[in-house]
């Protein structure tokens, strides 16, 4: 047995019975007589301020029997263990009070080593449910323990690279995120101005006991979708709301406002966030898989800020509406341009989105989608196509063979260069060149 104790609550309209089941000896069983009550009503009042293990209860009472008490009780409290104290008479209202889950009934007289029995019976069954609830309550911990784990670890993925589809619904599965397909989202970024760097005198504990509680908090405070916290101590929310989206294309600053709002409830933590929150607002994409080009607009922002003036960017208020989107699209042209420049000057060579992307600081993912968004043409159509009008001009004006010009245009392979321009320029390269000897117009 272990050293748990017992409360016990003796319910009987007889003023001697309840003293002389008092007067047993319950010490052994770690049990303690803990309220005696003389009907079921007074009895079920007193449940109401303490917690009651074991309830022994006669079945004849005035206002209310054991037999109704039994009921109540084991519709409300299930894991109480009650005993029925019956006299010859009341043997049917014993075994209906059974039906109800009592776990036993004695007779009256009262034979106290029967008595003794029931009760060590009674002890041993709460202690095997209590280890049971022990175990269950582990495995729900270890569960919810996982299911975070691999909820932070998808969201994580989600945002920093575009998924393949077979990927995405197996961990969003396992994640139990639920992302419509064909759905809006937009993300924004929440950093410590410090950021990536920490607040001076923060240690490991320290810090790490700031990211535990920001993310608790967000738990609590915002609940438009979903939110990742990173090692550094930046922020992704990712929101799902469609409402909020909606209003944010149709007034730009709401999303603004809201973040504002949510700054100002943290500051009530200052004495754990020390340094100042400043955020910034990412693109609105059209599906999950996008949502990586979502967050890289967001980040995107502040390097922009950190570029322009060295310091730390914050989006605020005052800056939301048409300013915000001027911003982003300024920024995001000005990326485009620089890009479409590092393909005009290595265009002769093998150059791949990623060079690119690298080149202009962003992810690959969302080079991709900006290009798009905001040139209207893919990122391999324009390099193609700028490729294949420097090769019309070679064929044109050089005599350089078909081979030689498709490797000044970054094509190794003779045969596939002959392919891409064929479906480009709808002539063969060969074709092309005769034609614009023959004078023809091109």
């Amino acid at each position: 047995m272990t050293g748990n104790r017992y409360k016990l609550m003796i319910v009987d309209d007889e003023y001697e019975i309840r003293q002389g089941l008092r007067s047993f000896d319950y010490s052994s069983y770690h049990i303690d007589v803990v309220a005696d009550c003389e009907n079921g009503l007074f009895a079920l009042q007193a449940m109401m301020n303490e917690q009651i293990d074991l309830l022994v209860t006669d079945i004849r009472m005035p206002l209310m029997d054991g037999l109704e008490l039994a009921e109540k009780v084991a519709g409300r409290y299930p894991h109480m263990k009650v005993i029925i104290l019956s006299g010859y008479d009341d043997f049917e209202y014993a075994r209906t009070c059974m039906k109800h889950g009592a776990l036993d009934y004695l007779l009256k007289p009262l034979d106290f080593g029967d008595y003794g029995k029931i009760l060590a019976r009674a002890v041993q069954l709460i202690e095997q449910e209590r280890a049971h609830e022990l175990q269950r309550a582990a495995w729900e911990r270890k569960a919810k323990l996982s299911v975070q784990h691999l909820r932070q670890r998808f969201l994580r993925d989600l945002l920093l690279a575009e998924m393949k589809e077979e990927a995405f619904e197996l961990e969003s599965s396992a994640a139990e995120i639920m992302l419509e397909e064909h759905s809006e989202y937009v993300v924004c970024l929440l950093r410590f101005s410090e950021y990536p760097n920490r607040p001076k005198g923060v240690g490991d504990k320290d810090w790490s006991l700031i990211l535990f509680t920001l993310d608790n908090l967000m738990q609590d405070l915002w609940d438009k979708g979903y939110h990742y916290v990173d090692a550094d101590g930046q922020c992704a929310l990712i929101w799902t709301d469609r409402a909020a989206i909606a209003g944010y294309k149709e007034k730009p600053e709401s999303l603004a406002v809201e973040l504002e709002q949510l700054i100002q409830r943290l500051k009530q933590f200052r004495g754990l966030f020390k340094s100042k929150l400043i955020y910034s607002i990412g693109t609105v994409v059209q599906q999950p898989n996008q949502i990586c080009c979502s967050y890289q607009a967001a980040a995107a922002l502040f390097r922009q800020e950190d570029s322009n003036n060295g310091a730390a960017p914050l989006i605020s208020a005052a800056e939301t509406g048409e300013a915000l989107r001027h911003t982003e699209q300024i920024n995001g042209h000005r990326l485009i341009q620089e890009a479409k420049q590092y393909i005009e000057q290595n265009y002769d060579r093998t150059i791949t989105l990623d060079d690119v992307a690298q080149y202009v600081h962003l992810n690959a993912s969302y080079l991709s989608f900006l290009f798009k968004e905001l040139t209207g043409q893919k990122y391999i159509d324009y390099i193609t196509s700028f490729r294949i009008e420097k090769a019309k001009s070679l064929l044109k004006h050089t005599n350089h063979k078909v081979h030689e010009v498709g490797e000044m245009v970054g094509y190794e392979n003779p045969r596939y260069f002959t392919l891409v321009f064929k479906k480009y320029a709808k002539l063969s390269p060969i074709e092309y060149r005769n034609a614009a000897y023959a004078g023809e117009v091109l």
